[in-house]
């Protein structure tokens, strides 16, 4: 009866991971450069990094290469938007 309830324990430990393999989700909104203050380009900044980080864990997790491309994507699409609003901001000086 042990051995049961250990390999049931054992089981529950290594499937555990793999149900907490949540896709993360991306910043609603990134703030217009060419108006925006320092402090929401900052508060963007940090949300993006935040995304970022959450993306590289999951991609440690996903299994899928589907999934695994469409987050790459959508974390390019992202960097890329914010980047450019950087830019923008940058610009007004």
């Amino acid at each position: 009866m042990k051995k049961y309830v250990s390999v049931a324990v054992v089981w529950a430990a290594c499937a555990i991971p793999a149900f907490a393999c949540d896709r993360p989700t991306a910043p609603t909104s990134i703030p217009d450069g060419s108006s925006a203050s320092k402090e929401d380009m900052l508060a963007a900044k940090k949300a993006v990094d935040a995304f970022k980080s959450s993306v590289e864990e999951y991609v440690t997790c996903e299994k899928s290469s589907s999934k695994i491309d469409s987050i790459s994507a959508e974390l390019v699409k992202i960097a890329d938007r914010f980047n450019e609003q950087v830019r923008a901001f940058k610009a007004k000086g």
